[in-house]
């Protein structure tokens, strides 16, 4: 019988917590730098997100990401915007895997109640 290393786990065996999906537009910032992204996944630690145009981003650079949520409808918070910062876990083309904490307790808040709504609409 052999033992699974870690180095063998998918990166779906790696995440702490499940993801689900979520189509949101989202800000990226690295450094004095900017973009424009969408978000298509998100967890209560990480997000997978499609940048849009060209960039140079690298496996472990540090971002602030700004999911825009207008067009969510959430029960109990009037805040249009959550904020996190955290690094990039990987980088394949225009797909980036990102680690991330809430900016704050109030974005805390907020991460789980999308995510709430997110898991109780499906």
């Amino acid at each position: 019988m052999s033992e699974e290393k870690p180095d063998d786990l998918s990166d779906e065996d790696k995440r702490r917590h499940p993801r689900f999906p979520l189509r949101a537009y989202a800000d990226l910032q690295y450094s004095t730098k900017k973009w424009e992204a969408h978000v298509l996944d998100l967890s209560e630690s990480g997000a997978r997100l499609a940048i849009l145009g060209e960039h140079l981003l690298q496996k472990g650079d540090p971002l602030r990401v700004h999911i825009q949520l207008e067009d969510i409808n959430l029960l109990t918070s009037p805040k249009k915007q959550l904020s996190l910062h955290g690094r990039l876990i990987h980088v394949r083309e225009h797909l980036l895997g990102f680690e991330f904490q809430p900016d704050t307790p109030v974005d805390k808040t907020l991460l789980y109640e999308l995510l709430t709504q997110i898991e109780n609409s499906h």
